[in-house]
């Protein structure tokens, strides 16, 4: 089973504002600073894939600490944490991420002529005229 994307964004936000979580009320901050805080954490996952190509380049750190196998740890942590800042944004901004996914693949797919459409669950369907 995949992740429920819509339980995960009330689970994340519910902890953002709680008195136990982060303690930070949604709304004090604005959409700029919600998309700041999301382009810090795509910055950190950019600069550990900087530091894997180079590995794959051949070119030592000079660094011990930076092997493959624990960066690629880090950038798995890093893209969850671009998730969780991303679902925030969204839900700041009024958007319902999974709502909008679906529809932005259905749009691109018929635009390229790639047959397959997504129902609202995510689902794959081979028949697109449920979906048009």
């Amino acid at each position: 089973m995949g992740l429920d994307l819509e339980l995960f964004s009330q689970s994340n936000f519910e902890r953002c504002e709680a008195a136990d979580g982060f303690d930070h009320v949604l709304q004090d901050w604005s959409l700029a600073d919600w998309m700041t805080a999301l382009a810090g954490e795509v910055g950190e996952a950019a600069n550990i894939v900087k530091k894997l190509r180079r590995l794959d380049c051949g070119i030592d750190s000079g660094k011990p600490e930076e092997t493959y196998p624990l960066l690629l740890a880090e950038l798995h942590g890093e893209v969850a944490d671009i998730l969780s800042y991303l679902v925030l944004f969204c839900r700041r901004a009024g958007i319902n991420l999974s709502i909008e996914a679906v529809s932005k693949f259905n749009r691109v797919s018929r635009n390229i002529g790639y047959s397959p459409r997504m129902d609202g669950s995510g689902e794959l369907l081979e028949d697109h005229d449920a979906t048009e």
